[in-house]
C-alpha cells in the first residue's frame, strides 16, 4: 500500500462572493496543484441575514431564500470552473445557519484538513454586530486555518 505524504488532501474554502474570498480560492487551487489536494468551496447561507432580509422585504421567506442561493450558485459554479480548468478536483456546497458553525461542521463531515479563507468578507450590521467570521473560525477549528489578505 503507497503511504499518502500530503499534507493537505482536503481543502475547504469558505467563500461569500467578495474579493477576498475569490483570492483564498486562486491561493487554495496552487496548493492544491502542488499538493494534488481535493477542494471544497462552501457557501454558508446566513440565517441571521436571511431573517433580516425577510423582515424588509415583501417577498416570503421561501423566495428570498431562493434568490440568496440563485446568488451563491451562480458565484460558487464561477469560481469552482476555475478552478476545474487547471486539473484539481473541485466540488461545491451551499449549507444554511451561522456562518462558522457551517464552516467548522462541513470540516469534521468532509474530513478536511486544511481551511483557506479570506481574511475579510462582505461587510454589513451582522459583522458589526457578530464579529468576523474568520476570527470564529480561528478561534473554534480543531485543524490549520491559512488567512488570504486582501487584495
Amino acid at each position: 500500500m503507497k503511504e499518502d505524504n500530503r499534507l493537505f488532501s482536503r481543502i475547504l474554502i469558505p467563500v461569500d462572493g467578495s474579493k477576498f474570498s475569490l483570492k483564498a480560492v486562486r491561493l487554495a487551487k496552487q496548493l492544491a496543484e502542488i499538493q494534488g489536494s481535493e477542494l471544497l468551496l462552501l457557501h454558508a447561507l446566513d440565517t441571521a441575514v436571511l431573517n433580516q432580509l425577510c423582515r424588509f422585504n415583501y417577498k416570503p421567506h421561501n423566495e428570498v431564500r431562493a434568490d440568496m442561493e440563485g446568488s451563491a450558485k451562480a458565484f460558487l459554479e464561477d469560481m469552482s470552473l476555475e478552478v476545474s480548468q487547471s486539473g484539481v478536483l473541485v466540488s461545491i456546497t451551499i449549507k444554511e445557519g451561522t456562518p462558522h458553525e457551517v464552516i467548522l461542521d462541513e470540516t469534521v463531515s468532509w474530513g478536511a484538513d486544511l481551511i483557506v479563507m479570506g481574511k475579510l468578507g462582505k461587510r454589513g450590521v451582522s459583522r458589526i454586530l457578530l464579529g468576523s467570521v474568520a476570527e470564529r473560525v480561528i478561534e473554534f477549528a480543531d485543524l490549520p486555518v491559512l488567512l488570504v489578505a486582501g487584495c
